[in-house]
């Protein structure tokens, strides 16, 4: 084998390697924007049951003041 040779494999190996890469560098950042959306979406639901949590807190408390209160007695 000359030098030209033994450099255009070289070199074909080297582009094979980079294109390889390259592939899965782009697999990665769509991988890494959808994470980025499904983490959004867990974000607004994380916020929604918190809400409905307060809710809950708030209406339980609510029911547990009026059970601890003291009912009047009936007029005769």
């Amino acid at each position: 084998m000359d030098g030209l040779t033994v450099w255009a494999v070289g070199g074909g190996v080297i582009a094979l390697l980079l294109s390889t890469i390259a592939y899965f560098l782009k697999l990665l950042i769509e991988d890494l924007r959808q994470m980025g959306k499904e983490l959004g979406k867990l974000k607004e639901v994380v916020v929604r049951l918190q809400s409905e949590q307060a809710l809950i807190k708030t209406l339980l408390q609510q029911a547990a003041g009026s059970k601890t209160r003291k009912i009047p007695p009936w007029p005769e």
